[in-house]
């Protein structure tokens, strides 16, 4: 099944050793990112050369740590399209998921990377005593959490709940990397769509604020009926 049961205990520690079926199968899914990781660098090494190469590492983490980076790539002069650096962050973010779920007990013991991943774990199980319904709506909830572009819901703080309420590694995996395709493509296609029509919204000030507005007003009521909805036991 996609999900182990899961109780209060799956707020302590993860375990050090999970089962070996788990660990074998999630492997091929590891094997298949790392190569879809080297097949997207080759391309954008043959599509805009290799001495961009240095420029796709910066971005990258430019976007790994904020997809609304995304909109960058409408600028004047900037090397990547918004659909690149969509799939460059959302590249990232299977990377990211695929070695926390392969290797979360060891990264843990790192004198650097231990301390941050603890606290992402702790953060992560506050997020499910806040919103209960992560752990009821399983993989779909999880995989709307990510999506959502709130502080604290990317694909650490999704694949360390989905460890804590007891999903298989694949489904973490899967719920993470749908919710972060979502994500990252409603941002290139935005950006691309403000791009095509930025001269008329700087035309027309006034319909540029009553955008903004708009899409403020939305988010909130979005945001308040899911939180709703994510908080029922």
């Amino acid at each position: 099944s996609l999900a182990r049961p899961a109780g209060r205990e799956c707020l302590g520690p993860m375990p050090d050793s999970p089962p070996r079926s788990q660990t074998d199968g999630f492997r091929w899914w590891a094997l298949g990112v790392a190569a879809l990781l080297v097949l997207s660098t080759g391309w954008y090494a043959a599509r805009y050369g290799p001495d961009s190469l240095p420029a796709l590492a910066g971005v990258g983490l430019s976007v790994f740590f904020s997809k609304l980076l995304i909109f960058q790539g409408v600028l004047d002069g900037h090397p990547f399209s918004p659909w690149s650096l969509a799939l460059i962050a959302w590249e990232l973010d299977l990377v990211v998921s695929t070695l926390l779920l392969l290797w979360v007990a060891r990264i843990e013991h790192l004198p650097f990377t231990g301390p941050v991943l603890r606290r992402a774990r702790r953060q992560a199980a506050v997020k499910l005593e806040r919103y209960p319904g992560l752990r009821r709506m399983a993989v779909g909830g999880i995989t709307f959490f990510v999506f959502l572009p709130l502080p604290g819901s990317g694909c650490v703080t999704g694949t360390l709940i989905g460890q804590l309420v007891g999903l298989s590694r694949v489904a973490g995996f899967l719920a993470v990397g749908i919710g972060a395709a979502v994500a990252v493509a409603i941002y290139a296609a935005v950006a691309r769509f403000l791009g095509e029509q930025w001269g008329a919204l700087l035309q027309s000030p006034l319909t540029l604020v009553a955008s903004f507005v708009g899409l403020v007003v939305f988010v909130w009521i979005a945001w308040g009926y899911v939180r709703r909805v994510l908080s029922k036991a």
